[in-house]
């Protein structure tokens, strides 16, 4: 996607990320190991606790619309009385930024619990699951679901979900039986280069539910 990104002239999730944080040249390690604060509240090389605050994103011209729609990203959660653990999760839907946002946060999940979306990870099938219920969500302009690194919401959703799934005990592939939650796997990879910006972002939003536990 960055590759593409960069030959149709567009802003790269390193472009973005860069003015994120303040670095340049597409430093990934630096950004990604947090190495970096404002360039307009530290000195060059200083290390910041949390991002500053993000400006807006670009919208592509393929993803301008007129009638006000964005696509909305959003966190929830899943109870097992039978385990007593939770599943979390995330979703996405277009909306109409025009109408009240919370209920459309609450359509989307609802519609992810009734219909599992192929394109993220599975969902819990054992029976006994109580209806799933909202987290946090946010909104940005990625229409196309194949932009959604453009939005910085895509990436604050990200970090959330991770922290969810570690603040309720972390995924079963991070831990030996008895297992605490219900998520098999990592919402973020440990090894995924964007998982430090994830993080970060969802902190600088809603607080820091779980401290980091990427590589």
């Amino acid at each position: 996607m960055t590759v593409k990104a960069a030959m149709d002239g567009m802003e790269t999730p390193i472009d973005i990320a860069d003015t994120f944080y303040g670095t340049h040249f597409g430093d990934i390690h630096g950004w990604v190991q947090g190495c970096y604060a404002p360039n307009a509240t530290a000195a060059k090389g200083t290390r910041a606790s949390t991002p500053p605050a993000p400006l807006p994103v670009p919208e592509t011209g393929r993803d301008r619309d007129k009638e006000g729609r964005g696509r909305l990203y959003a966190t929830y959660t899943k109870f097992n009385p039978t385990s007593s653990r939770h599943y979390s999760g995330r979703t996405s839907m277009v909306v109409d930024l025009r109408k009240p946002l919370r209920p459309q946060a609450e359509q989307a999940v609802a519609t992810r619990d009734s219909n599992h979306h192929t394109d993220e990870g599975d969902e819990p099938k054992t029976p006994g699951f109580r209806q799933a219920v909202l987290d946090e969500f946010d909104v940005g302009t990625a229409l196309d679901y194949a932009n959604r690194y453009s939005d910085i919401a895509y990436w604050r959703i990200r970090g959330r979900e991770q922290q969810l799934i570690d603040f309720y005990g972390s995924a079963q592939s991070d831990t030996r039986e008895p297992y605490r939650t219900e998520n098999v796997n990592r919402g973020v990879a440990k090894d995924n280069p964007l998982g430090r910006l994830f993080h970060d972002a969802a902190t600088k939003k809603w607080g820091q539910l779980h401290p980091y536990t990427g590589n």
